[in-house]
């Protein structure tokens, strides 16, 4: 599995005893109730879930019009795009670059670019092609199937006139996403587990599980490093949940990690939910 890297070792350095026990309670409230540790489940003082979604459009370029497409009928019309796109977790310090380090570790094929990510609700998006003027993403078609807080990730193509479009959106059920990858600027945590959970469980879903989960770091000066891990290695025989892994990925989190992951092109939702062993807040 993976080092333990300096972060981890400050932290555990530091830790109290129940951080040092994996089988002790998890707090909610200190004063009135906690969580007891459930077999299966590591112990954890913090949880939250993501979901990845692909959504789908046909654009026109000299209109700036969206009509919502879906991903069977973006591969009728364009087979090569019937590939992959991706996802990436974490990140704040090349979030700030545009993902720029971590689009080059993730080549897309077929035709798709990426396009500038951003935070809905306070980033402005625009696809290039577009007539000047048209910035395309603020409609009320494209912003319907948006929520203030969402990490989106456009990609897109432009072929015979059309532009197609797939949004990598990143969506956090417990507080707006932007602001969890925000407070990586200065707060730090150790993730001790991914519950890996496709609600699809045919065939095409599970085919999601194939794709290695990247863990990366890009240093102040650009240093950069990998690992990876399987998921399918983590496929249990007893497990009778079949759209269910828990993959026991523990590293520690700040500005200068990120996870990392493509998603087949017809796998629209995907969820993680996220345990956390310790958190180190900075608190001013």
């Amino acid at each position: 599995m993976l080092r333990n890297n300096q972060l981890q070792r400050s932290f555990n350095n530091r830790a109290n005893s129940y951080e040092q026990h994996a089988d002790a309670p998890a707090a909610v409230n200190a004063g009135a109730t906690q969580l007891a540790s459930m077999s299966g489940n590591p112990g954890f003082a913090a949880q939250f879930d993501v979901q990845f979604i692909l959504k789908y459009f046909t654009a026109v370029p000299a209109t700036g019009v969206y009509t919502v497409s879906t991903a069977a009928a973006v591969a009728a019309a364009v087979p090569a795009l019937a590939t992959q796109g991706a996802a990436f977790l974490y990140g704040n310090s090349d979030f700030a670059a545009g993902f720029k380090r971590l689009q080059q570790a993730f080549p897309l094929t077929g035709g798709w670019l990426y396009g500038t990510p951003g935070i809905y609700g306070k980033d402005v998006f625009q696809i290039p092609g577009f007539t000047a003027g048209l910035l395309g993403f603020f409609t009320p078609t494209v912003e319907a199937v948006l929520v203030k807080g969402d990490l989106v990730q456009p990609i897109y193509v432009t072929s015979g006139g059309v532009v197609y479009v797939m949004l990598s959106i990143i969506r956090c059920s417990q507080v707006g996403y932007g602001t969890l990858l925000d407070a990586l600027n200065s707060d730090k945590f150790i993730q001790n587990m991914i519950r890996y959970i496709q609600s699809d469980t045919t065939a095409v879903g599970l085919a999601q599980y194939n794709n290695n989960i990247f863990i990366m770091k890009q240093s102040l000066f650009g240093k950069f490093d990998s690992d990876f891990v399987s998921p399918n290695s983590f496929k249990m025989p007893e497990q009778f949940q079949t759209g269910i892994i828990d993959v026991p990925l523990k590293t520690g989190v700040d500005k200068q990690r990120a996870l990392g992951m493509y998603i087949n092109y017809d796998v629209v939702l995907s969820q993680w939910s996220i345990f956390i062993q310790y958190v180190d807040k900075n608190q001013f």
